[in-house]
C-alpha cells in the first residue's frame, strides 16, 4: 500500500503545488460545477462570507477546491514518506515552546482544524512526542488498516470515536500523556453541543474543551499552513483561559474561526461542517 501511495505523489511537493497554481488558471468552472465536493465548497464559503458576490463566490470557490487537492497531496505524500522527510519539509514552526513547556512530564490536549493536511502535521507532531488519540475508520478497509498502522507508529496508539476512546484518551491524559483530535468536524449525536461557528449554531465537537475542564491538563491549538516563500509552517497557540469554562466550545470555535480568517483558502470547505444546525433548518445543503 506505502509503495501505492508513493507512486500517486512521486512528484515534489513544490513541484505539484506550482503544476495545481498554473493548471487550475485554464480550468473551466464550468467543469468544478458539476463536482459535488466543489459544490459543498461552494455553499460552505456563501455561509461564512454572506457579503460576497456570485462571482466573488466563484473565484474562492475554485482557488480553494485547488488548495484542497494540495492537501490532499499532502496527505498521500506523508502516508509514503519517513518520517524524517516530513521533518525536512517543516521549514518553520510557530510557538515551538508551547509543546515543549511541559517537558513531556505532563498531559497535553491538542485541537486542531482541517487547515491543509491533518496525517502532514500529525506525522511531524508524532516525531516530537507519542500521543493517545482518536481515529474515524476509513471505509475502505486496506487503506483503514494502513492509515491506523500508520499513525500508531512513534508509540502512538489509536481509540476510535465513541465512549470506549474517550474513556482510553481520559486514561491517557491521567498518565500524563497527550492526546490530538481534529474538533472541526460535525460529531455523532451525543458526542457535542451547540455552538456559534461563523454566526451559526453548528452541532460541534466538545471532547477536547471537556477534557481540559475536566483534567485541567495544559491545551493547545495546532494548524498547519504554507507560504510559498517559506513552505510549511506548524503552527501552536495558547487558546484563551476562558477553554476551561462550560463555555469551553464557543471559545474552540472562535479559536478556529479565527484560523480559518487568516487564510479562508486553507481550510477544507468541502466538508459540511453546516449539516446540523439549531432550529428549524436541521440540513442547509438541502436547501
Amino acid at each position: 500500500m506505502k509503495i501505492f501511495f508513493y507512486i500517486l505523489s512521486i512528484l515534489p511537493l513544490k513541484f505539484i503545488f506550482s503544476f495545481l497554481d498554473i493548471s487550475f488558471k485554464f480550468l473551466p468552472l464550468s467543469l468544478l460545477r458539476i463536482l459535488s465536493p466543489f459544490k459543498v465548497t461552494r455553499k460552505n464559503l456563501s455561509i461564512v462570507f454572506p457579503d460576497t458576490t456570485s462571482h466573488e463566490l466563484d473565484i474562492l470557490a475554485k482557488e480553494s477546491y485547488k488548495e484542497t487537492i494540495k492537501s490532499l497531496y499532502e496527505t498521500l505524500y506523508t502516508w509514503s514518506r519517513s518520517s524524517h522527510k516530513i521533518i525536512l519539509e517543516v521549514k518553520k514552526i510557530n510557538n515551538r515552546f508551547l509543546l515543549n513547556a511541559s517537558n513531556h512530564k505532563d498531559g497535553l490536549i491538542i485541537f486542531a482544524p482541517h487547515n491543509r493536511s491533518i496525517d502532514f502535521m500529525l506525522r511531524w507532531i508524532s516525531t516530537q512526542r507519542s500521543h493517545t488519540s482518536l481515529y474515524k475508520k476509513i471505509k475502505f478497509s486496506p487503506i483503514d488498516k494502513f492509515v491506523k498502522k500508520f499513525r500508531e507508529e512513534k508509540n502512538c496508539k489509536m481509540v476510535e470515536t465513541g465512549i470506549g476512546g474517550v474513556k482510553s484518551i481520559l486514561n491517557a491524559l491521567e498518565k500524563n500523556q497527550m492526546t490530538c483530535m481534529a474538533s472541526d468536524q460535525v460529531p455523532a449525536d451525543g458526542l457535542g453541543t451547540y455552538s456559534k461557528f461563523f454566526g451559526h449554531e453548528c452541532y460541534s465537537f466538545a471532547l477536547a474543551p471537556k477534557l481540559a475542564r475536566k483534567t485541567k491538563k495544559e491545551i493547545l491549538l495546532s494548524y498547519l499552513s504554507y507560504k510559498r516563500d517559506i513552505g510549511h509552517i506548524i503552527n501552536f497557540k495558547k487558546p484563551s483561559i476562558e477553554i476551561y469554562e462550560k463555555n469551553g466550545v464557543d471559545v474552540m470555535n472562535k479559536e478556529i474561526e479565527n484560523v480559518i480568517k487568516k487564510s479562508p483558502l486553507e481550510y477544507s470547505w468541502e466538508y459540511k461542517k453546516f449539516r446540523k444546525l439549531s432550529g428549524d433548518i436541521k440540513d442547509i445543503y438541502k436547501n
